[in-house]
C-alpha cells in the first residue's frame, strides 16, 4: 500500500508540473545609446554641456524643402545640446545639409541616401543655414543668437569623426563627434535703430570645440 501511495503521488506530481506554463521572456529590443556632449572656447571662455546634467540633453532636427515635381527635395539635419531647464538657456547646435531625394518616391531620404550623404561629408565647407555644407548656432546665456557665415573671411574648418549608423525602434541616427572653430556672428541690437539704419554684426569667436551627437533621419 505504501509504495501504491508514492506512485500516486508521483503521478499526480508529474502531473501538476506538467500543467505549469513557462514564462517566454522576449529578446531584449536593441536600443541606440544617445549619448551627447559638447566642449569649446566660446570667446575665451571654456563652455560644456553634459548629458543629464543641468538638464542638458542631445536632440536632432530637421530641416526639409520640397518644392513642386520635378524638381529635388532638399533636407538640412540639425543636432543640438540644449537644456531642458528654462533656467538654463545656453545651447549649441551644428547643421549639415542638404540631402537630395525625390519627395514624391518618400516623405524622406532613403538610409541608404541618409548613410551616404553624412559619410561623404566629413570635412564639409561652411554654407548659409547649412544650405550646401555645415553651419555653426550659438544662444548665449542672455538668448541672444549667433549663427556662423559661409562667406567669413575669418579662419573657420570643421571635420566629423566616429561616424556611425545606428537604428532602433524610435528611428535611425548618424552618430559622431565634431570638431569646429569658427566665428559666429549676430545682428547688433542697436544698429538698425541708428539714423540712418545701419547693418552691424557682432562676431564671437569658437574655438578647439567638440560636439558628440548625431542626426536623426
Amino acid at each position: 500500500m505504501i509504495l501504491k501511495g508514492l506512485f500516486v503521488a508521483g503521478v499526480a506530481i508529474f502531473a501538476l508540473s506538467a500543467c505549469v506554463k513557462h514564462e517566454i521572456v522576449p529578446a531584449p529590443e536593441p536600443k541606440v545609446d544617445l549619448d551627447a556632449h559638447f566642449f569649446g572656447t566660446i570667446n575665451g571662455t571654456d563652455v560644456e554641456f553634459t548629458q543629464n546634467v543641468l538638464s542638458y540633453r542631445g536632440s536632432s532636427t530637421k530641416s526639409k524643402t520640397i518644392p513642386p515635381p520635378p524638381a529635388m527635395s532638399k533636407a538640412v539635419y540639425y543636432s543640438t545640446m540644449s537644456s531642458t531647464s528654462g533656467a538654463y538657456i545656453q545651447s549649441i547646435s551644428v547643421g549639415l545639409g542638404s540631402v537630395n531625394w525625390d519627395a514624391t518616391v518618400s516623405p524622406d531620404p532613403t538610409l541608404a541616401l541618409f548613410n551616404d550623404f553624412f559619410r561623404t561629408n566629413d570635412s564639409p565647407n561652411f554654407s548659409d543655414l547649412g544650405a550646401n555644407g555645415f553651419e555653426i548656432l550659438y544662444m548665449d546665456q542672455n538668448g541672444r543668437e549667433w549663427r556662423s557665415s559661409g562667406s567669413s573671411s575669418n579662419p573657420q574648418d570643421v571635420e566629423f569623426t566616429g561616424i556611425k549608423q545606428e537604428s532602433d525602434a524610435t528611428g535611425d541616427y548618424s552618430k559622431f563627434i565634431c570638431n569646429f572653430n569658427g566665428y559666429v556672428y549676430s545682428l547688433h541690437p542697436d544698429s538698425l535703430a541708428l539714423t540712418p539704419p545701419v547693418m552691424q554684426l557682432d562676431s564671437l569667436n569658437i574655438e578647439n570645440a567638440t560636439l558628440r551627437c548625431w542626426f536623426k533621419r
